[in-house]
């Protein structure tokens, strides 16, 4: 029995080192020098590139304001067409610390943005009572489909 115990032991460490030798990882050859990509690096300020474009992650729970400076509304998701310009936004008005809110889609024509120094700053002429008279945009119409569109190519088939 203490053949066997020994056995085991000595075979289970000569498995483990066998295993960490195997998986060493591989010295990099160092005599060529690292590639680099040529292309221009992008730097951020904030929620802005240095050319003024937004981050995306910038728009989503920022605060909607109105021409007083008073906040209606924020941010909830962001809907882009094909081409990547921005269409609508998701605006969850009302309610105390999203209890009893609603989202409302806003067209991004109605929505200006801005700079507040480093930060994002969104403006609407819309009003919070506006917006709260707005048709709830909920979880299921989010998730339907866009309409098919028919292409003057191939006619389409009836059933």
């Amino acid at each position: 029995m203490m053949k066997q115990l020994v056995l085991a032991t000595f075979l289970a460490s000569t498995a483990t080192f066998a295993y960490a030798q195997s998986t060493a990882p591989v010295p990099k050859d160092t005599s060529a020098p690292p590639q680099v990509a040529s292309a221009e690096r992008t730097v951020s300020t904030g929620d802005f590139d240095k050319n003024g474009n937004i981050s995306g992650n910038a728009l989503l729970g920022t605060k909607v304001k109105n021409s007083n400076n008073e906040t209606v509304g924020s941010i909830d998701d962001v809907y882009i067409d094909k081409d990547g310009s921005i269409k609508m936004v998701i605006v969850s008005v009302g309610g105390f610390l999203g209890v009893g809110s609603k989202a409302v889609a806003v067209k991004w024509s109605d929505v200006e943005y801005g700079k507040d120094n480093d930060s994002l700053k969104l403006t609407t002429n819309l009003t919070k009572d506006q917006l709260k008279g707005m048709t709830d945009f909920t979880a299921s119409e989010r998730r339907k489909p866009a309409p098919a569109t028919e292409t003057s190519s191939a006619p389409a088939m009836k059933r």
